[in-house]
């Protein structure tokens, strides 16, 4: 018997890679033939999903502070996680927010860096995002 594990995160708790990991533990004493493909929903952790290394940029968060972001460029192509630069938990939570004064300025600031950097093609996860302004700082 073959099984596939692709879970999402848990959010709080567990990477998508650890939840697929601590799954296929369950099935340690068998002889199934397990396949692990951690899976992201294009919110916080996408990039961890996707496997291999990350650039890191400092941008703007979306308050205003510097932030480090984590983005990725292979093949003409990149991957941005708009949560890394203007996430909501990076604008207060869910309790402490202030969406009249979010920007989404760090992302576009990613794309500009993707750009630079010889990207072609540009994929972004909007998940997770603080994206109150409608884009306009992208």
């Amino acid at each position: 018997m073959r099984i596939l594990i692709c879970p999402d995160k848990f959010r709080g708790t567990a990477n998508a890679l650890v939840a697929a990991r601590a799954l296929a533990d369950g099935f340690a004493e068998s002889s199934v033939e397990l396949s692990l493909m951690p899976l992201a929903d294009g919110g916080e952790g996408t990039l961890d999903a996707l496997g291999g290394s990350n650039r890191v940029s400092q941008v703007t968060g979306p308050l205003g502070d510097p932030v480090s972001a984590k983005w990725r460029i292979a093949g003409g192509q990149a991957v941005i996680e708009m949560a890394e630069a203007s996430g909501l938990l990076l604008a207060g939570g869910p309790d402490g927010n202030d969406p009249l004064s979010a920007t989404t300025s760090g992302t576009g600031e990613l794309i500009s860096e993707a750009k630079a950097a010889g990207a072609k093609r540009i994929i972004i996860g909007v998940g997770g995002s603080a994206s109150t302004d409608g884009g306009l700082g992208a």
